[in-house]
């Protein structure tokens, strides 16, 4: 039967039509012929509902989640049943992080027409909301299978931390209770990210398509959403004086509180329209966005990843100020990013990740610092920048480092010495061997240097414990630290080496995995130094 002026056959034309562009994955034109059917079918409510439903899905492909919503209540306005509109709306929701009214529309939909798969979706929603809660993450099924198949599903978290006034000038996110070493304090889903494969590290061609793609994906995620618009303008861009910025409310990057059913087409039309200072979110990119390659993060992409360059913004990370003497730690798992505790961290005290690699001397560090725009404060600078009876020697160890070609087994042991002579405290004597880490991982890896200067230096797993007390968790660290075990060079009994073997991995890669998963994850360490080797 004709509905709205169209016949049977010219209705049947733009189904035909939407199913080609949905093969196509041209959501826009697809979304003006879902227009045309639920036009054409105003006075038939299953037509209405589908054309209204597979435009929602539509709109939410294109990152349109107000229109995608406002097209669900209104096919549900009309079939409240309706098991497409019941989908696609807790598809949406679900993206959102609204989990618990995801898991309504899945249930509704469930008692309409139930599958398998939609069973799954509602205790998917059940596992997010408590992630979302808890910020517990288990990642173990996926690092045993070998980082095979589609990343796992993880829901935003915001832990005991709140964003204020730094001692060191700006802003900076401090932990508002004692939180233990591995425990998750964020997980944050980015804004946008820009991948792409590099085959040449110096091709800067293929550099700027990857980082166009990703300030267009920027510009769009503001211009569809005034909410990340505006957490967006929060950031810095570097030139306004600290102590005028603004300090944001925690709240606001936490999952909005749940709107009623009725609210969301409501709140959908009277959704201000953003018009976007494009200058000045350029310039915030400049100085916010973080790399999934950076040295200093664990990537968990696993080992049959293809993408070697990414660029992110992740808006509240942005918030975290560098330290060489960090207590935090970062690990990318799709386009989450997840921050841990890397060492203990005490109430009110700031939270801190690496910035750039901070296993090398203090002036190269410095170097990196200032190419960041900044110059770094922590007490490990202050320290090896200031120590009157140490700063000499320490220079020249420095350029020896730098330099190269001599020998590194020399090296360490002068500067062990020279530490004992100064009675160097062990905090500090953790600071100096992080600073000179690839003097004690040349002696390390050396079986030669080992045999001639193995007995006046300390064992390899008591260096990477002191190490990791300075840095916190690091790859190479617990790479040290896993050998040292294995070696069995003085590092206690079995299960004092267990302990600390856990402890430092821990600081590595977090509580997001289990003992057995844990293990795979130190083989895959191993393995990776055993591959530079070769």
């Amino acid at each position: 039967m004709a509905t709205a002026g169209l016949d049977d056959d010219s209705l049947q034309q733009l189904r035909s039509r939407a199913t080609q562009l949905l093969l196509k994955e041209d959501w826009k034109e697809y979304i003006a012929v879902c227009s045309l059917i639920a036009a054409a079918g105003c006075k038939d409510r299953r037509v209405l509902c589908s054309a209204l439903a597979r435009r929602a899905d539509a709109r939410a492909r294109l990152g349109d989640a107000p229109g995608a919503l406002a097209d669900c209540d209104a096919a549900l306005a009309a079939d409240p049943a309706h098991p497409g509109a019941l989908l696609s709306k807790g598809a949406v929701l679900r993206g959102l992080g609204r989990y618990a009214r995801a898991a309504e529309c899945f249930r509704a939909a469930l008692a309409a027409s139930g599958t398998d798969e939609v069973r799954e979706m509602i205790e998917q929603c059940k596992r997010l909301e408590a992630q979302a809660r808890s910020g517990a993450v288990d990642l173990s099924e996926w690092v045993l299978a070998g980082f095979s198949g589609k990343c796992p599903d993880l829901a935003e978290h915001v832990g005991p931390v709140e964003v204020r006034r730094s001692s060191h000038g700006g802003r900076g996110v401090f932990a508002v209770k004692n939180i233990d070493a591995g425990a998750t304090l964020l997980i944050s889903k980015a804004v946008a990210i820009g991948r792409g494969v590099i085959t040449d590290a110096a091709d800067s061609c293929e550099k700027m398509v990857v980082w166009k793609d990703f300030v267009d994906k920027v510009l769009d995620a503001a211009e569809k959403c005034p909410k990340t618009a505006s957490l967006i303008y929060t950031l810095s861009t570097g030139e306004e004086p600290e102590d005028e910025l603004p300090v944001p409310d925690i709240a606001q990057f936490k999952q909005e509180a749940e709107e009623p059913d009725d609210g969301t087409a409501a709140a959908t039309e009277s959704a201000p329209e953003v018009t976007l200072d494009v200058d000045k979110i350029l310039k915030l990119l400049d100085v916010n966005c973080l790399t999934e390659d950076a040295a200093p993060s664990s990537n968990l992409l696993g080992s049959n990843g293809v993408v070697n360059c990414g660029v992110g913004l992740w808006v509240l990370l942005a918030f975290i100020n560098h330290s060489c003497h960090p207590n935090a730690r970062r690990t990318h798992v799709g386009d989450h990013a997840i921050v841990h505790a890397s060492r203990d961290i005490k109430a009110g005290e700031e939270i801190t990740f690496a910035y750039f690699d901070v296993l090398t001397p203090v002036g190269r560090r410095r170097e990196a610092a200032r190419a960041w725009g900044f110059e770094c404060q922590c007490d490990r600078c202050r320290f090896e920048a200031g120590d009157a009876i140490l700063g000499q020697e320490l220079a020249r160890l420095e350029n020896e480092l730098v330099n190269g070609g001599g020998d590194m087994g020399a090296l360490v042991v002068r500067l062990e010495e020279k530490m004992r002579k100064s009675m160097v405290k062990e905090r500090r004597k953790a600071f100096l061997r992080a600073s000179f880490w690839g003097a004690y991982s040349a002696l390390f890896g050396s079986d030669k240097l080992v045999r001639k200067w193995g007995r006046r230096v300390p064992g390899e797993a008591a260096v990477a414990e002191s190490v990791a007390g300075a840095i916190g968790g690091n790859e190479s660290v617990l790479r040290a630290m896993l050998r040292g075990a294995g070696n069995g060079d003085g590092c206690g009994n079995r299960l004092e080496v267990e302990d600390k073997v856990v402890r430092i991995g821990r600081a590595t890669y977090g509580k997001v995995v289990k003992r057995q998963a844990m293990r795979a994850l130190f083989k895959l360490t191993l393995d990776a130094d055993s591959n530079k080797s070769l």
